[in-house]
């Protein structure tokens, strides 16, 4: 709106002014394209920048979601770790109980085989006395 005002009036007084006012005429042309020019590059870097906005904002999402995913998965790492441990520590107590079982066994079978060589070594005695 603004540009057309100016251009009703520069075309008004290079009419009225004759012509000596081409040059007015000239240079009022050439504000206006030079106004048009900075609106129009106005508009151009507005939409870039909101352009780039949006691209920035996509990226930061994605980022977001990477981070958020790699957080998840080593948490679920951790978790893994800490039940593989668990089950390690329960399958240790297990096999140390059945290790202590069996040397019990072992032990009360060595002290029936003492005793009845004790006993064995007592009947000998008694024969040769």
């Amino acid at each position: 709106a603004v540009v057309s005002t100016q251009s009703r009036e520069a075309v008004v007084s290079t009419q009225s002014t004759g012509g000596g006012s081409e040059m007015k005429e000239v240079e009022t042309l050439e504000d206006e394209c030079k106004q048009v020019a900075a609106q129009l590059l106005k508009g151009v870097l507005l939409k870039v920048a909101t352009m780039e906005r949006e691209r920035l904002m996509e990226q930061r999402q994605d980022v977001m979601k990477r981070y958020s995913e790699e957080k998840k998965r080593q948490e679920d790492e951790i978790k893994m770790v800490q039940e593989n441990q668990a089950k390690s520590a329960e399958a240790m107590k297990v096999r140390e109980k059945e290790l202590r079982e069996k040397l019990m066994k072992k032990f009360k079978q060595f002290e029936e085989k003492k005793q009845k060589t004790q006993d064995k070594i007592q009947k000998k005695k008694h024969i040769i006395i």
